[in-house]
């Protein structure tokens, strides 16, 4: 496949093609005979012919120039619905749709003007040869433009999955980080769940248990035993008994509730900052006092 500079080109150097076979223009048709008004009309149909073959490398060498314009980002392109560079690559997709129009035109005018030069007599073996062989030349451009505008598409394309498929993935990702935990119960519920453990304490002498354990988070959380919830939906926690207090057993930081405890809340948990409430442990461990 060509290059897009290439192809300009190859537009340029068909224009000068035709410089050359222009110069056959001049004075009447080789060999022509008839009245002065027919000889006049061949010479018009020739250099409307001329025109029209001119027309196309133009046209041709406008399209090249589009192509050489049309710039693929080398990057992965970023997820975001207000992306710069979704925008560019919308731009491009409008890009490639315009000139693909303008190949589609340029090949039908090429058509034209192909058959006009098979349906003309009056013209000289040499002009018809030049002729026939620029044309062949354009379709040669042609075939090379429509190369590079499928390469164009398919690299969109492939693009455009590599971007919806890393959006899946951000948004996967997003909703694991956003996942949290919480339960709530006696602390008798949650020893027996294996959700918290007891620690320290001293034993004294005729008593059989230790005295002063406290209640902290087992070591290993089973995600399975607690409610999971989205922290950037779920601000606020509604306790199964409003009347009694409970306490926060696990690494929260209190600082991000709406408002300072003393250690034990009634009604419902309230969270101001998500981020620093959850910042210390995804799971959160109520007891009912």
């Amino acid at each position: 496949m060509l290059s897009t500079a290439q192809l300009t080109r190859s537009g340029a150097a068909i224009a000068l093609v035709l410089l050359a076979v222009a110069g056959c223009r001049q004075g009447p048709p080789v060999g022509s005979q008839g009245t002065p008004e027919e000889v006049t009309k061949m010479s018009t149909e020739r250099d409307q012919l001329l025109a029209e073959v001119a027309e196309n490398a133009r046209m041709m060498a406008e399209i090249g120039a589009d192509l050489a314009r049309v710039r693929i980002p080398s990057r992965a392109m970023k997820v975001s619905s207000e992306s710069p560079m979704r925008a560019q690559r919308d731009s491009i997709i409008q890009r490639i749709k315009y000139v693909t129009a303008r190949v589609n035109e340029s090949e039908r005018k090429l058509k034209e003007s192909e058959d006009r030069i098979k349906g003309l007599t009056t013209l000289s073996d040499s002009l018809r040869s030049s002729l026939e062989t620029t044309v062949q030349n354009y379709e040669s451009v042609l075939e090379a433009q429509r190369a590079t505008i499928t390469a164009l598409t398919d690299q969109i394309n492939q693009l455009t999955a590599d971007n919806v498929a890393l959006t899946d993935t951000v948004n996967q990702l997003k909703t694991i980080n956003n996942t949290v935990y919480y339960v709530i119960g006696t602390r008798d519920e949650l020893i027996k769940k294996g959700i918290v453990v007891q620690e320290g304490g001293s034993r004294f002498p005729l008593l059989f248990a230790k005295v002063g354990k406290t209640v902290v988070p087992a070591r290993i959380l089973d995600p399975s035993a607690f409610t999971p919830i989205n922290k950037r939906s779920v601000t606020e926690i509604p306790f199964p008994d409003t009347d009694h207090e409970y306490r926060i057993a696990s690494r929260q930081d209190l600082d991000g509730l709406v408002a300072a405890t003393n250690g034990k809340i009634q009604g419902s948990l309230k969270i101001a900052n998500p981020d620093k409430f959850w910042s210390s442990s995804r799971f959160l461990i109520l007891i009912e006092s």
